[in-house]
């Protein structure tokens, strides 16, 4: 559901549309227990007759690197994600069932778990495509509220994302303007989630800001703005 300032212009704009191939480099600084970090990472998509894949990875000195992926549908009302994992040291994995509305985890060779779904959930990737065909198909409105499930190891939450503001960033890859969009109403132990989304690259984010509860962060921002 979305609210907005009702004294805002506001209105549908079509079809949405992303490029078959996409990818976007990131500059990555850190801050994990307690140390210094910078790093790299890069967003990716790929479309085939309706089915998406797309993942995120931070590859990060001495301490490894992280990706995470999706696989799904791309639907005329959205994403629908099919199947995420989440790779660190160990893996996640989950598989959505949409026919049953439930999904399936398991962390390595620990016993799986199950779960419902909600109708609309994302993982943790498909969010950032599916928040950038949001903004692809309603001219964006400040204080736009969007209350989103999102599959996480603690099974399906909502969460509750606000449009802040239209503000021009520092990037490696130049200034850019890009919408503001926050987190709301976390609790104290949640990550902190702040993107800027520009339209310079379909909406999807120039910067990603993640702030965990134990004072650890990471900001990713837009090293190159992609050719094609």
């Amino acid at each position: 559901m979305a609210h907005g300032n009702p004294t805002a212009p506001s209105g549908h704009r079509g079809a949405y549309a992303w490029p078959e191939r996409l990818a976007l480099d990131y500059e990555v600084g850190a801050r994990i227990s307690g140390m210094p970090v910078r790093a790299s990472g890069q967003l990716q998509w790929l479309m085939r007759s309706g089915q998406y894949e797309a993942s995120l990875q931070m590859r990060l000195p001495l301490v490894g690197g992280r990706t995470q992926r999706s696989r799904g549908r791309l639907l005329p009302d959205g994403l629908q994600p099919t199947e995420f994992s989440d790779q660190t040291r160990r893996t996640r994995r989950f598989d959505l069932d949409w026919a049953a509305l439930r999904y399936r985890h398991q962390r390595d060779s620990e016993a799986e778990r199950v779960g419902p779904l909600q109708t609309g959930t994302q993982d943790r990737v498909s969010l950032f495509f599916e928040l950038a065909r949001r903004l692809q198909r309603q001219t964006p409105v400040l204080d736009t509220v969007w209350s989103v499930p999102v599959l996480g190891p603690s099974g399906v939450q909502p969460w509750t994302l606000r449009l802040r503001a239209l503000e021009q960033i520092e990037t490696p890859a130049g200034p850019l303007s890009a919408w503001r969009l926050e987190r709301h109403d976390t609790q104290p132990d949640d990550t902190r989630l702040s993107l800027w989304l520009a339209e310079a690259v379909h909406y999807l984010p120039v910067r990603i800001l993640l702030q965990e509860p134990d004072g650890d962060w990471a900001d990713q921002r837009l090293l190159r703005l992609p050719t094609a």
